[in-house]
């Protein structure tokens, strides 16, 4: 019997070209990879739909996919197959079977990122990870720019999207928190939806502002303006993790213990 399956993965993504599948000449990506790895399995051609794409060097502790098969195999069984074909820098943290309908995609109603930046000394041991800046940064002031953007704003001067591929451009951040970890400083951002680029345009803003080239009012008329002209400012990749997908709970529910009472991960 055809089953569909919510999977939960977490990579690395310092050496992958993305998420989506490129052409070869631009690199492997993580949905190809999984791909193969489930292909190879069922010994014929399979597709896995993500919730989202993210971008080259960009990593994810939460991005979900799913994927349709008839094949004699459980939600544990599933997670321990695939993580056996994939290389270790991907990692299937939980498999579950779901509702036939269940779209990881168009199905998810909110994201969360984070992004990470090396304060003081570069650290090399954290280079894959965080952004090391060589700037010391007045974090107090991106606070106060950071206030700003949270809300349901239109984010057209924070987006790679172009009008015509993306008409609406009005998104809600719930959550944009600065945290204070040891030497690192986290961007936390919850909302209903993120364009391409949006976390790492808003995040290279902030950076301006904790620098001082730019005041907090400035995030505030930048974004007011609704130009895509007017950010420059695109913050490197390998600082931004995907952390989690949220659906809810009649769509991304667990139909199939078996997964969390066998070894899904905590």
């Amino acid at each position: 019997m055809r089953q569909r399956f919510k999977a939960v993965v977490s990579y690395d993504g310092f050496d992958y070209a993305g998420w989506q599948i490129q052409p070869a000449e631009r690199g492997a990506t993580i949905q190809q990879t999984i791909q193969d790895a489930i292909s190879a399995i069922c010994r014929q051609p399979l597709s896995i739909t993500g919730s989202g794409r993210t971008d080259a060097q960009v990593h994810a502790w939460g991005q979900v996919f799913h994927f349709d098969v008839d094949f004699s195999l459980n939600a544990f069984q599933w997670k321990r197959a695939i993580n056996g074909h994939l290389p270790k820098d991907i990692h299937i943290r939980s498999i579950e079977t779901v509702d036939p309908h269940f779209h990881a995609r168009f199905d998810a109603i909110g994201k969360r990122y984070e992004y990470r930046i090396q304060l003081g000394d570069a650290n090399v041991f954290t280079r894959r990870y965080a952004f090391q800046s060589p700037w010391a940064l007045n974090v107090q002031t991106m606070r106060e720019g950071a206030a700003y953007l949270i809300g349901e704003h239109d984010f057209s001067s924070f987006c790679a999207n172009s009008r015509t591929e993306t008409p609406d451009q009005v998104r809600t951040i719930t959550r944009l928190e600065l945290v204070e970890d040891g030497d690192q400083l986290r961007l936390i951002y919850e909302g209903n939806g993120f364009m391409r680029y949006m976390v790492r345009m808003l995040t290279g803003t902030l950076i301006e502002v904790g620098r001082g080239r730019l005041t907090p009012q400035e995030v505030q008329k930048m974004l007011l303006a609704r130009d895509k002209q007017i950010c420059h400012f695109n913050a490197k990749p390998q600082g931004l993790t995907l952390v989690e997908v949220y659906y809810s709970s009649s769509r991304g529910s667990s139909q199939d213990a078996l997964a969390q009472s066998c070894g899904q991960d905590k």
